[in-house]
């Protein structure tokens, strides 16, 4: 099996987006400061996806992409006219208009996109007024048709709609939930429903709701499946290679894909990534401890992507490890 060969592979346009969602991994919102790639970034972005033999898919997300709309309808077409399969990614926040989202999805779709995932759930429900999260579905489906269109996930299209008393204009709490469902039912439906990872803000905001353990818990975790094997990956607009969904954290420059690929095929790692690989997030809470005066927070982890992020925090106030990019991740908790 080849290290670094995911089959699905995101081109983060940007990091801002209008939600700072307390579920987000890459720590996306609207403070941000850099704005988006330019395209000859996206271009080179592109190209180097042809550098695995097997090319995988591409999908242009953010933060939100349809922020800035030329690039994601330029990147389109690029992709398109390197036969790279692409499709976008979005939470229908910029969607106030439906006849103005049909639009967009028809020279999207004829500048060569192949199919659109639309971001439906709670912690978006909280921060975006669920309508313009359907009517984003309503005209991507009038567009691309239903096999081209993921809702992600369905499931919570009908819990939205009940919690919003009929209200679909106004954003929903997340307090809601907890207040009608009670405790150890909204985290069943809002951690395991949604398969929250507990890296980014979720572990921090989130983690009221779910067991938390002291950081042995973790000790015989590694991270090799995640960092060497993940079929979903990301480049950013940084230049950043940020395996499966571990923002905030590099395996080397994008930009240099194929000496990048050869150093991971012979085993040469940069020091963090090859303390994860071996040790997991464990081997990095050791190392922070013993060299950092790292403290284990005393309430625990939601679980060891929580733990490898408190501590890479840490790790990022103290020195300026390469692999700790972008380090604009580390100021939007």
């Amino acid at each position: 099996m080849f290290v670094l060969h995911p089959q699905d592979l995101g081109i983060i346009l940007t990091y801002r987006c209008h939600s700072r969602c307390q579920h987000c991994l890459y720590n996306c919102g609207p403070g941000w400061g850099k704005e988006a790639m330019s395209p000859q970034q996206l271009r080179q972005a592109l190209e180097q996806v042809l550098v695995w033999p097997q090319t995988p898919q591409v999908h242009l997300t953010g933060g939100e992409p349809f922020l800035h709309f030329p690039l994601l309808l330029e990147g389109t077409r690029m992709a398109a006219g390197l036969s790279i399969p692409v499709y976008v990614e979005t939470s229908g926040s910029w969607c106030t208009d439906e006849g103005e989202a049909v639009e967009r999805f028809v020279a999207l779709r004829e500048a060569g996109l192949q199919a659109v995932l639309v971001s439906c759930s709670p912690f978006h429900a909280e921060r975006i007024p669920p309508a313009r999260t359907v009517r984003a579905i309503r005209a991507a489906l009038h567009v691309f048709g239903p096999r081209r269109v993921t809702v992600y996930l369905s499931q919570f299209l009908d819990l939205i709609q009940q919690f919003s008393a009929g209200d679909l204009g106004r954003p929903i709490p997340l307090s809601r939930y907890e207040e009608e469902l009670g405790p150890a039912r909204a985290a069943q439906v809002l951690w395991e429903g949604y398969g929250l990872i507990s890296g980014g803000r979720a572990g921090y905001r989130l983690g009221h709701l779910t067991a938390r353990h002291p950081a042995a818990a973790f000790s015989r975790a590694t991270c090799a499946g995640e960092l060497l094997y993940a079929q979903h990956s990301h480049f950013d607009l940084d230049g950043n290679f940020i395996p499966a969904f571990c923002g905030g954290l590099t395996v080397g420059s994008w930009r240099d894909l194929s000496r990048l690929l050869d150093d991971f095929q012979e085993d040469r790692y940069p020091p963090l990534i090859a303390a994860l690989i071996e040790g997991g997030p464990y081997r990095l809470y050791e190392l922070a401890r013993e060299r950092y005066g790292y403290e284990s927070r005393p309430e625990g982890y939601a679980g060891k992507c929580h733990l490898c992020v408190d501590v890479r925090r840490r790790l990022a106030e103290a020195d300026d490890f390469v692999e700790l990019r972008p380090r604009e991740f580390y100021h939007h908790f």
